[in-house]
């Protein structure tokens, strides 16, 4: 009773909520099974049965509770049809259930122990089974195509380099060979289809394989018609990205994950034929669509052409190369001529992403470069998102073709578009707008405007403050494109940052992309200036648990003032602000005709010869007006000079001569060597003389060549270098050499780092004591002295210490009578007992008697 017939069968409708394994149950004392359904014509019956019910699910008889992705029915039989609801059967293990409603029918895999109604099926009455088939031999495989004796099919893995096919393409060449694209019904087949892959080489490859989202209401289905009783999905996967993934592909190695891509995608594919079929010859290969060219190598499209370039360059190079070529970036106005676009380079690009000619505004408003309406858009998911507010340029991905906003300056490949009719017509005549030069406090160098500010301590903040306040005064964080820009701002550190206290911000960051460091504004990225050491990519030794994102271009030390380094964006610094001037204008010194004109830059006077003379005669020339030939002691000066000398593009002779100091080259104002800016192969043996080039270096040059030259007055005269006081130092003993300054010697050791206590000792063992300090001229020796050895070790530990009473004292009882403190030192930080000195400026600071450091010992001659 409630039993009904249908063909060979009866089936039975539970009336309860159940579990499977219960429903399973309840159909096993009955003498029957949970419903299994073998064809489309079955599954239209117990749709009929079940389809209309209020209840939401009824059990069948299918599961992978057994083999996690592998279905199987609960009586053994084989799996040979499914009807499978929209994503299912899904990544998550579980057990079969037909759906009622609007998708009556569908089966969808939910847990096993949920309660739902059931099917139970079994033979009808008085039907006869049909007999056991009898054995027959298993047919073998074509000679090259794999399989094993439990497997009715053979598979083959096929990989001709640039030939790849799309994933109806590989349909066509697998049914055209007698057989179908692989379908995948368990973990063997998965296996063999691996091991001819490896067998074949094909290894972390992918290939096509049967199966594709039919329609929504179908799920995936197999191409060949089987059922999907099997999947191995990789995570997150079939995801369906951008509504267009429809295919599906396996991945060539020892996992076989699989993943639903586009189906124009490029791949190989592998091929399935029943055991004992023959193998029809393969299709003839068309050849590949020839695109028709121009004589100059672009691609015809309709009335388009376009040129797709194999360089990676900032967004503006590429964009010239366009416009030298009557063309300009890429604009896409369909998705016909995306795919176009697309399809090329997914065939024939190398690299992953193209610029095109959109651009996005700071309000991320999308205009294109030519000026062509918007009408079309394609991003891909989460774009543009304006990441660090510098994205203002587009990219066309190379896997599926849609867009991402990228910063202009992030080198990549191009595509160009051009107009048949625009070939060779005339270049418009460019017009120029009235020059509009910069405001009087703004300094003027080659069509940009500068202004530095931080001077004070409440106008210096975070790197997205500076560069939010520059963008609100119409410009952006000063970007240095070339050298010759990197010596304007140096001029700006001449004349305005020479008293600074704080680096200042500039343009240039890592945000985006660890350790590619790209200007805020978009252009491309063909100067660094980096200080030694930098970028470092941290905020400090010490801490690795932030990022050093943005660029400051230091102050301090001097001889590294304009070098770069990188640091925490959220550091308070100065910064300096870019904008675009009208007008080309030097920001140079001014000066007169007259080659007595005096130009006063800090503590000295300078004097610019424009007369051609040899060496000597310019020499003489300045000291008729109690001048000398110019001494260049830092950064700030070499950039003052050679701006100067920039508006006459010729080189100056400078007071450095070898013949007349010894065979060594110093400066002949008596000014100590302590800043150098050698051309590359310079200084150059028996050459004497010395002058400034236009390129910034200084080269030596023959004594009787005739150039202009720089004469310098400072208003203070070099100081004297003390007596040195009779005695000796100890003879040089292995890597131990000691160096003479008026009655003492003096021992530096980099190399191997001690704490305070261990360095006393080791001085001690010398005869000798850690360094004291009794004056400015000792202070400046030693800070000269171990200036050189900052890449070794960037501190030495001094004799000073502070004692219970809080007195500090010299270990070598030398009374405290001068202190070389660093800004804000002494520190009142508790157990910063002991003193250290820094080698890049010679000041001292307080800090914990275990760290290890350099040391200085120092011993009466």
């Amino acid at each position: 009773q409630g039993w009904k017939r249908h063909g060979f069968y009866c089936y039975f409708i539970g009336n309860t909520f159940v579990s499977f394994s219960q429903a399973n149950q309840t159909c096993g004392r009955h003498q029957a099974f949970l419903a299994t359904v073998e064809d489309r014509y079955e599954q239209a019956y117990l749709t009929s049965l079940v389809g209309l019910r209020s209840e939401r699910y009824f059990w069948i008889g299918l599961s992978d509770v057994e083999e996690k992705g592998t279905f199987k029915w609960t009586n053994g039989e084989s799996v040979l049809f499914t009807h499978w609801n929209s994503e299912m059967p899904g990544r998550k293990p579980g057990c079969v259930a037909m759906r009622t409603g609007i998708t009556g029918g569908l089966w969808d895999v939910i847990k096993c122990e949920e309660k739902a109604k059931f099917l139970c099926k079994v033979w009808a009455e008085g039907v006869t089974l049909p007999p056991v088939p009898t054995t027959t031999p298993v047919p073998r495989c074509p000679e090259g195509w794999d399989s094993n004796s439990r497997i009715s099919f053979c598979f083959k893995p096929f990989s001709r380099g640039e030939q790849k096919k799309t994933w109806l393409e590989s349909q066509e060449f697998c049914r055209a060979v007698g057989g179908d694209l692989a379908s995948i019904n368990g973990k063997e087949e998965q296996y063999v289809i691996w091991r001819s892959i490896a067998n074949n080489g094909y290894y972390h490859q992918h290939f096509w394989m049967g199966l594709y989202y039919l329609n929504p209401d179908d799920g995936f289905v197999w191409s060949d018609g089987s059922p999907v009783r099997y999947e191995n999905w990789g995570f997150g996967e079939p995801n369906n990205y951008q509504g267009i993934e429809l295919c599906a592909e396996i991945s060539g190695d020892s996992s076989m994950l699989w993943n639903d891509r586009h189906c124009d995608y490029l791949y190989g594919w592998i091929c399935q034929i029943r055991k004992g079929a023959s193998v029809k010859p393969e299709p003839t290969e068309s050849p590949a669509p020839k695109y028709q060219t121009t004589e100059d190598g672009w691609i015809i499209n309709g009335d388009k052409q376009y040129y797709f370039s194999t360089e990676s360059v900032p967004m503006e190079k590429g964009r010239e190369f366009c416009k030298r070529n009557f063309g300009d970036l890429a604009v896409i106005e369909s998705e016909s001529e995306r795919k176009f676009l697309w399809r090329y380079i997914l065939k024939n690009g190398k690299e992953d992403s193209y610029f095109i000619g959109l651009q996005l505004s700071v309000d991320q408003r999308t205009s294109w470069m030519d000026g062509t309406p918007v009408s079309y858009l394609a991003w891909a998911p989460h774009e543009p998102n304006f990441a660090n507010n510098d994205e203002n340029c587009v990219v066309m991905y190379k896997n599926l073709g849609f867009w991402n906003d990228i910063n202009c300056g992030y080198p990549n490949p191009y595509i160009c578009e051009r107009h048949n009719s625009s070939i060779n017509s005339t270049v418009p005549p460019t017009t120029f707008s009235t020059p509009r030069g910069c405001h009087p406090t703004w300094l003027s160098f080659h069509n940009k405007c500068y202004k530095i500010f931080g001077s004070a301590e409440d106008e210096r903040v975070t790197w997205h403050a500076a560069r939010t306040a520059c963008m609100n005064l119409g410009g952006n964080l000063a970007t240095i494109p070339n050298e010759q820009v990197q010596g304007t701002v140096y001029t700006f550190l001449t004349f305005h940052m020479k008293d600074f206290v704080t680096d200042t911000w500039i343009g240039l960051n890592d945000i985006n992309h660890e350790l590619r460091f790209l200007w805020t504004d978009g252009t491309g990225v063909y100067f660094t200036n980096w200080a030694k050491g930098f970028p470092s990519g941290h905020m400090d030794l010490y801490s690795y648990d932030g990022q050093a994102d943005c660029v400051v271009m230091r102050n301090s030390p001097v001889k590294e003032a304009g070098k770069w380094a990188d640091e925490s964006c959220d550091n308070n610094r100065g910064y300096i602000c870019q904008i675009n001037a009208g007008t080309y204008a030097e920001f140079l010194p001014s000066t007169s005709s007259s080659p007595s004109s005096i130009i006063r830059y800090g503590n000295s006077s300078y004097m610019l010869i424009h007369t051609k003379m040899k060496w000597e005669d310019a020499r003489k020339n300045c000291k008729r007006d109690q001048f000398d030939l110019s001494s260049i002691l830092d950064p700030y000066s070499h950039s003052f000079l050679w701006l100067t000398i920039l508006k006459y593009g010729v080189p100056m002779w400078i007071g450095l001569n070898s013949n007349v100091t010894n065979g060594r080259y110093e400066w002949i104002d008596n000014w100590r060597m302590k800043y150098t800016k050698w051309a590359e192969g310079e200084p150059k043996q028996k050459i004497g003389c010395v002058y400034l080039d236009v390129t910034g270096a200084w080269k030596t040059g023959s004594c009787n060549e005739s150039y202009f030259s720089v004469c310098k007055k400072p208003d203070v005269q070099a100081p004297t270098e003390p007596p040195q006081l009779p005695g000796k130092c100890p003879e040089t003993e292995g890597h131990k050499s000691w160096i003479p300054f008026r009655g003492h010697c003096y021992y530096v050791e980099s190399s191997s780092t001690r704490n305070w206590a261990q360095a006393s000792l080791e001085c001690l063992r010398l005869g000798a004591s850690l360094v004291s300090v009794e004056d400015s001229a000792e202070a400046n020796f030693l800070a000269y002295t171990i200036e050189p050895l900052e890449g070794k070790t960037s501190t030495f530990w001094t004799g000073m210490y502070r004692n219970v009473d809080g007195e500090w004292l010299w270990l070598d009882n030398t009374a405290v009578n001068f202190v070389n403190w660093n800004v804000g030192e002494p520190s009142p930080q508790q157990n910063e007992h002991c003193v250290e000195m820094y080698a890049n400026s010679g000041y001292w600071n307080n800090i914990y008697c275990s760290s290890y450091k350099g040391y200085v010992c120092k011993k009466p001659k």
